[in-house]
């Protein structure tokens, strides 16, 4: 399904979000999230940083924050498998891993500029697909509905659009 959604010459965001205590954890770790992943180690110094508020239970925003890595790159540039394979592997001791954090496995999002497209896969159960245009996407959807949670199907069918989806 990824290399249906990044072509080659794709222009892709390689964006991580990072979930940690605000005050236990003060130094960037920046080279654990991208390391292992990157075909040139070069390309370690071109990742931004930015440092957000926590963006989920309001009562913990004053003892976490999330930090925000992003690496504008080409898919030939990350070992793609691996990455995958790393994000799947979040509820388990194998590797590859991104490394363990203060309160949370990272999240890894691709982002395709070119075709307007987010891949973001939380774990071993599943991803999403998010696009600008739903009909970048219906084909994907249509070709692997069987993958896809029956509980989901009716909200996704619905940001699809009015076509309606052909099975």
């Amino acid at each position: 399904m990824f290399n249906e959604l990044f072509e080659q010459n794709d222009d892709l965001f390689l964006v991580t979000n990072v979930y940690k205590h605000k005050t236990k954890e003060k130094r960037t770790r920046k080279l654990k999230v991208y390391q292992p992943f990157l075909r040139c180690k070069n390309d370690l110094k071109r990742i931004q940083v930015k440092t957000y508020p926590y963006p989920f239970e309001l009562d913990e925003a004053e003892v976490f924050e999330m930090q925000q890595f992003s690496l504008l790159c080409k898919r030939e540039d990350i070992r793609v498998n691996e990455l995958l394979k790393a994000a799947s592997n979040e509820d388990y001791p194998l590797t590859p891993e991104f490394g363990r954090y203060s309160i949370d496995y990272p999240d890894v999002f691709f982002v395709n500029i070119t075709k307007d497209i987010i891949f973001f896969v939380y774990d071993d159960r599943g991803c999403e697909v998010i696009a600008r245009e739903a009909d970048q996407i219906r084909p994907l959807y249509e070709r692997y509905y069987d993958w896809v949670e029956e509980v989901d199907r009716k909200r996704i069918e619905r940001g699809l659009g009015e076509r309606g989806i052909k099975n």
